[in-house]
Formats: C-alpha cells, sequence, structure tokens
C-alpha cells in the first residue's frame, strides 16, 4: 500500500466539522436541540486534527522535500495558516469541559496563528507574485484565520486582546478584499481550484460572529446587519454560481463550503438570540438546515474517495525527487 501525504489544505475537514458542531450548540442554546450531535461533530474535529497533525508531521520527516515545496508554494503555503486554526476550533470544542486544558490549546494556536501570518506577509512582501496567485487562500494567515483567533479570544473572556486581534484581520480583509475580487472578476479560477470559493466566504461571515461575541449585549445593531449583509450577498451569489462552481469534480477541499455556511448559521443565530424576530430565525433555522445537508453530502463524497483510496495524494517514491 502507498503511503498518503497530507496536503495542509486538508485540515479544512477538522475546520468544518469543529464549525458545524460550533453551529449546532447556538442551535442548542437558540431552539434547545439535543446537544449530543453537536458534540460528537466536535469529537470528530478533535480526532481528526489529531489524525491529520501526526500525518503532517510524518510529511516533514519522511518527505521534507514535499512538505518544504508545500510551505514555499506561492498558493498552497496560504493553508498552513489551516493547522494554528484548526487548534484554536479544537481549543472552542474542549472548552466546556476542561477549561484548564482549553485556555493553553488556545494561546498555543493563537501565538502561532499570529507568528505563522506575519511570517507569510514579509515573504509576499519580499517577492513578486504572479496574478494567477492572487486567489482567496491569501485570505487564511492574514483574515479568516485571524478573525477565527479573535472570536475565540472573545469567547475565553480575552476581550482587548480580542478586538486587537479582529482589528488586524479586518482590516486586513478590506484591503485584501477588492485585490482579490478584481482578480476573480478578470481571471477568474480554473476548474480544478474553485472550492477555493469557499474561502472566500469565510471572512465576512467569521467577521460577523467575532464582532457579536466580542461586543456582546453591546453589538451595534447597525454593524451587525451591515456584516450579515454582506455575508448573505455573498452567499447568494455563490449559490447563483453553482453551475459554475460544480464543474470542478468532488474533492476533499468542498469542505472549505462547509465551514463558512456552518460559520453563516452561527452569526444569524446570536442575531436572533439578540434580536428576535420571526424572519431572522426562520432564515437562521434554513441556513442551519443547509449546513446540515452540505456536511453529509462532503462527509459522503469524502467516504466514497476513502473506499477508493483517492482521498489522500500518494507520498512521492523513494528513489525519485520527493
Amino acid at each position: 500500500m502507498k503511503t498518503k501525504l497530507l496536503p495542509a489544505s486538508f485540515f479544512a475537514l477538522t475546520l468544518g466539522l469543529a464549525e458545524t458542531g460550533n453551529a449546532w450548540r447556538f442551535a442548542h442554546d437558540l431552539w434547545a436541540l439535543p446537544p449530543l450531535a453537536g458534540e460528537a461533530l466536535q469529537a470528530l474535529a478533535l480526532l481528526s486534527f489529531v489524525l491529520f497533525a501526526a500525518m503532517y508531521a510524518h510529511k516533514w520527516l519522511a518527505h521534507r522535500a514535499a512538505a518544504v515545496a508545500e510551505a514555499r508554494d506561492p498558493v498552497q503555503s496560504a493553508f498552513l495558516a489551516l493547522i494554528p486554526e484548526s487548534l484554536i476550533l479544537v481549543a472552542l470544542a474542549v472548552q466546556p469541559y476542561a477549561q484548564d486544558a482549553a485556555r493553553p490549546l488556545f494561546w498555543v494556536g493563537s501565538a502561532a496563528n499570529l507568528a505563522y501570518g506575519a511570517w507569510r506577509l514579509a515573504a509576499h512582501w519580499s517577492c513578486q507574485r504572479q496574478a494567477a496567485h492572487i486567489v482567496p487562500p491569501l485570505y487564511l494567515p492574514y483574515t479568516a484565520s485571524v478573525l477565527v483567533n479573535a472570536l475565540a479570544a472573545g469567547s475565553f473572556g480575552y476581550l482587548d486582546y480580542g478586538w486587537m486581534l479582529f482589528g488586524a484581520g479586518g482590516i486586513s480583509w478590506l484591503v485584501l478584499d477588492s485585490t482579490i475580487t478584481h482578480q476573480l472578476m478578470t481571471g477568474g479560477l480554473p476548474d480544478q481550484t474553485r472550492n477555493f470559493m469557499g474561502i472566500y466566504s469565510a471572512p465576512p461571515v467569521v467577521a460577523l460572529v467575532a464582532y457579536q461575541v466580542l461586543a456582546g449585549d453591546s453589538a451595534n445593531m447597525a454593524i451587525t446587519c451591515a456584516l450579515a449583509g454582506y455575508a448573505l450577498f455573498v452567499f447568494a451569489a455563490m449559490a447563483l454560481a453553482m453551475p459554475w462552481l460544480a464543474q470542478q469534480e468532488f474533492a476533499p477541499g468542498y469542505w472549505a463550503y462547509t465551514f463558512g455556511l456552518a460559520t453563516l448559521g452561527q452569526g444569524l443565530m446570536l442575531m436572533a438570540h439578540h434580536h428576535a424576530h420571526p424572519v431572522l430565525e426562520a432564515v437562521a433555522g434554513a441556513v442551519f438546515a443547509a449546513t446540515l445537508v452540505l456536511v453529509l453530502y462532503v462527509a459522503w463524497g469524502s467516504l466514497r474517495l476513502l473506499a477508493r483510496g483517492a482521498y489522500f495524494p500518494p507520498a512521492p517514491v523513494m528513489g525519485r525527487p520527493s
């Protein structure tokens, strides 16, 4: 049996499961849904992180050249930000059960998230990039993962630190968004990379949740509605673009879509919790239901790939350059 390599992008599965589990926790608080399913999703997220972390460490030990090449790639390197982001979400997953263990996990993930983002930013200053490399994964080191960091900081009670992170991630989003959107409108995406659009949806939805978590009861309704409006606008556009997005064959990268949709559901449920309105609650419920359907679809597709032995890419053959 050939050894399999784990691309860093595959940590999107951990993110998708964890965020869906978080969405279920919000739904439990809002609609009193049984908590077991959400906690099962969190457990699966934790198990996937442990497995993927071991596989990724093995990649650096046994196939170092392939790991270094990924870390230096102008696009694939962005996905390394998913590793500390996954650890932050793991900390949130265990927070209700082991606060003393969750806090160190958060701080390790938070520090690694910021260190990697700053390192990638410096690296991008020091080299020229082709237009084809200006793609949604660029959001990961500077925007999406930093906003998740801010959200988690608020959940752990580190509000001042969380607002600093929100500033870093939010301003980075505003700076990057026009550049990436311009490239998407002029250069498009090849068939095999269209699941990158799952990442494109992440900044507005994470900003929506992070702002409400940090602001709490003092959240400004105008700001909350503005963030929710843009997030819904992006998802409406993605829904209309489904024929174009579906031209890519099913791949593990589809898990990126689950993260964005699950986080949108959380943001809307938080809004419904603070500002009870039947329409808002109905939209939140529809998004949550759509998230569950999407997770089941992507999980089924992933299991089919696993059954065919086609989920993980093979490692380089020994004796050849890796």
